[in-house]
């Protein structure tokens, strides 16, 4: 009878700290695997690449092995001598996971690491079940926040959680750019270049502000730059006069965000000493977003952490559409590969002109992202311009979608004349702010109401 490979979680080096053991157990029930050489020679292969992807082949395999009661030689042994016994238990395990109501997009993920595995040993099969996964189909009850639902997500937030939560919903950096997978590394303070590091006042320089995602850190291995809203700005500055007040003292190197650190307890191994460095793991990076999300869900609705940095993705596109950001920017902020033309201007290392124009452009969405109400220089200016243009014919959708910041003198002038706005006095009425408490006897007089221009002005056109 084939012998079913033990499910006993390994031992492994405890540090003291929940957040090292969280991280440690990733693949803790199935690394006894790992004492056949044929399998450990599989998973250090692609470790070279990712770890991730490694350790989730592994759990894979394991968990396949494991319902069919059989080792890795097992296995590889039934693929050379009797591959149709193969492919009868692989049809029968993935029928039984069919009647337990799993989707096909599920099992088929078993099969990913077995192929893997027979690939790396040359051992040809063909015996795979027949699915029909099909692409998002466990996210059909998934949808994004709206900013008042972010709102009270982060209302139900730590410190720290509300500063991982806004890197996700307002920059919309992955979780690996926070915590790596094994908390070995993460955004640094310096990765910030504008958050300013005096002994006794933090501080930004310029908001928006820059955030540098290095190139080990980006999940296109190349590295990028984003943006942090002034909401952000002013819940890390919070954090980091919380974890300064505790007694550490911060430096450049310093995580942005720090696990608890380890203490009383020797450095038994590599993995502690990983550990040591203060780096969050990306588990433990979205387990307390996890908890919050879970509270504030609504009925019929699915929220996982990663739906935050789907919501800056959608905010974006929504200022896109408003004018406010070009398509190859924002993909350049989310860290997206924008294709060939993207890679001959934003995929670049900026200049300062581009930086400059980027920020302004992220300051722009600074309205669609943020849950606080953002308003800007000259913001009321706007209004009565814009009333102007309506006043002129223009029609009020489009005069909604207006950006004066981003049109130049002259574009503004055009439109003016394209309006009526610069024939001759002679030819049109004219337009000016009087008193309001003139505004009575002149309305009496044929002149027509425009605009509030403020508490003691109204503009008027004359007759």
């Amino acid at each position: 009878m084939a012998r079913k490979p033990s499910s006993r979680p390994s031992e492994h080096i405890r540090t003291g700290s929940p957040e090292t053991e969280l991280a440690g157990r990733a693949i803790g029930r199935h690394k006894a695997l790992l004492a056949d050489p044929a399998v450990r020679s599989w998973w250090e292969a692609r470790s070279l690449r990712s770890r991730l992807s490694a350790d989730q082949y592994l759990r894979q395999l394991g968990l396949l092995l494991e319902r069919l009661a059989l080792t890795p030689s097992e296995i590889g042994a039934l693929a050379k001598n009797d591959p149709d016994r193969l492919r009868d238990l692989l049809i029968h395990d993935a029928a039984k996971l069919k009647r337990e109501g799993k989707l096909d997009s599920y099992i088929s993920k078993f099969l990913e690491g077995l192929r893997s595995y027979f690939r790396f040993q040359r051992t040809a099969f063909d015996g795979y079940p027949a699915l029909s996964p099909v692409k998002g189909a466990s996210l059909g009850a998934e949808r994004v926040p709206s900013p008042e639902e972010l709102g009270r997500i982060l209302d139900h937030l730590s410190p720290r959680g509300r500063v991982i939560a806004l890197f996700f919903a307002h920059s919309g950096v992955r979780p690996g750019v926070l915590g790596a997978y094994q908390g070995e590394n993460g955004l640094r303070l310096s990765d910030i270049p504008e958050l300013e590091l005096e002994r006794r006042k933090r501080s930004f320089s310029k908001v928006p502000f820059v955030i540098r995602v290095p190139a080990d850190l980006s999940k296109t291995r190349v590295a990028y730059t984003t943006f942090g809203t002034s909401q952000l700005a002013r819940t890390l500055l919070t954090y980091l006069n919380d974890r300064v007040r505790g007694g550490e003292s911060l430096i450049p190197d310093s995580p942005v965000l720090r696990g608890n650190p380890v203490r009383g307890i020797a450095l038994l191994s590599r993995q502690a000493a990983r550990y040591s460095k203060g780096f969050l793991s990306t588990k433990v990076v979205v387990e307390e977003i996890r908890s919050a999300l879970q509270a504030n869900v609504p009925k019929g609705v699915r929220w996982r952490p990663y739906v935050l940095r789907a919501y800056c993705s959608t905010r974006l596109l929504m200022a896109e559409s408003a004018g406010k950001i070009t398509r190859d920017l924002r993909e350049a902020i989310l860290g997206h590969d924008g294709g060939v033309a993207a890679r001959y201007n934003v995929g670049k290392r900026w200049s300062e002109e581009l930086l400059n124009e980027a920020r302004a452009a992220y300051k722009r969405c600074e309205p669609f992202l943020s849950t606080e109400t953002v308003t800007r220089p000259g913001e009321e200016g706007d209004r009565v311009v814009k009333a102007l243009f309506i006043s002129r014919g223009l029609p009020a959708e489009e005069a909604a979608r207006l950006d004066f910041s981003s049109k130049t003198d002259d574009e503004l002038v055009e439109l003016f004349k394209k309006l009526g706005a610069g024939r001759p006095a002679s030819e049109a009425p004219t337009e000016r702010a009087v008193a309001t408490r003139e505004v009575p006897g002149l309305l009496v007089q044929g002149w027509r109401y425009v605009a509030a221009l403020d508490a003691e002005h109204t503009i008027l056109r004359s007759p």
